[in-house]
């Protein structure tokens, strides 16, 4: 059922209900759009089941998210129609409608399945990255923007955005500015020096076209590199390699590996530029891959044993 087969009524409410998000909740315009959306297609699932809007119950709220998963709703698309329905309720107790009670905030959000990142390992990273010719001054300047990302975690936005200034040569720093304008100083490897001194010596001077220009990574225009010029040179690369990883995978495999080999949790949080340490925890699950596979080969319960290994395993 669209929008405008809706009785008059109901279509009103819709209507308002999407001018108090702007205005009462001050959402943005996509959160508008999507919750208004939402609140549509539960009416009309309500009119469908001859159901009444004024007169729902828990019940009724968790009935249409069993019919939206038969539909093939997710746990993260769920959780988004819960919270639609959820304002959508507030939106009409407001104007006194309804018993007093909001049916969709008794119903509990799914909780999702914790999204573990993609990583490769550092013999992946290092073929990667020996993959960028140096007899080329585009490639010269990809391998050096890649190594730093994967020497210091940082997002590809967050490289692109860089300026010469921001890398500290005497100290091994770059000043990164991340989510929220929050400045961080993170640390970079010797090869990530190594590149950038080289970058910086023979390769950005052949890019620059203006003076003034205080970008650190430029385009062949000498302009500064976007975004999406990034992921494409970076896509090229791997996919001549065959390798399943995008950049933001070069900042998932540096947290990983930085965990595997001894870091403390508050030290990569830091250098990820994470506000919250839960956010930087789902690397240490990544870690208990290599305790299961030695679990695999050590353990008695597992059906072998110490005494089946080869002298080269020592």
């Amino acid at each position: 059922m669209m929008m405008n087969d809706l009785p008059p009524s109901l279509r009103e409410e819709i209507e308002g209900f999407s001018r108090y998000i702007v205005y009462q909740r001050r959402l943005s315009d996509k959160t508008r759009e999507a919750y208004s959306s939402e609140a549509e297609r539960y009416v009309s699932y309500l009119i469908e089941t001859g159901r009444d809007l004024y007169a729902t119950s828990a019940d009724d709220v968790e009935a249409y998210l069993v019919h939206r998963r038969s539909e093939g709703a997710g746990e993260r698309t769920e959780g988004r129609i819960l919270s639609s329905l959820r304002a959508f309720y507030r939106y009409l107790l407001s104007k006194g409608d309804g018993d007093g009670s909001n049916p969709a905030s008794l119903v509990e959000k799914p909780r999702e399945r914790e999204h573990i990142p993609r990583v490769i390992s550092v013999e992946d990273v290092d073929t990667l990255l020996s993959s960028f010719p140096q007899d080329d001054i585009l490639s010269r300047r990809d391998y050096t923007m890649f190594e730093l990302i994967y020497s210091s975690g940082m997002r590809i936005s967050e490289a692109v955005a860089l300026d010469v200034s921001s890398y500290r040569a005497e100290e091994g720093t770059v000043s990164v500015i991340g989510k929220r304008d929050k400045e961080r100083l993170v640390f970079i490897g010797e090869r990530a020096r190594e590149a950038l001194d080289s970058y910086l010596l023979s390769v950005r001077p052949l890019l620059v076209k203006k003076p003034k220009e205080t970008a650190l990574f430029l385009n062949r225009r000498g302009e500064r590199i976007t975004r999406q010029a990034a992921h494409k040179r970076f896509h090229e690369a791997t996919e001549t390699l065959g390798l399943d990883a995008t950049i933001h995978t070069l900042r998932h495999s540096f947290a990983s590996h930085m965990i595997e080999n001894g870091a403390d949790i508050r030290s990569v949080q830091e250098m990820l530029g994470h506000s919250d340490v839960r956010t930087t925890q789902i690397y240490t699950h990544l870690d208990t891959s290599s305790l299961l596979s030695f679990f695999d080969k050590y353990s008695p319960l597992s059906g072998s044993s110490s005494q089946e290994e080869t002298p080269e395993a020592h």
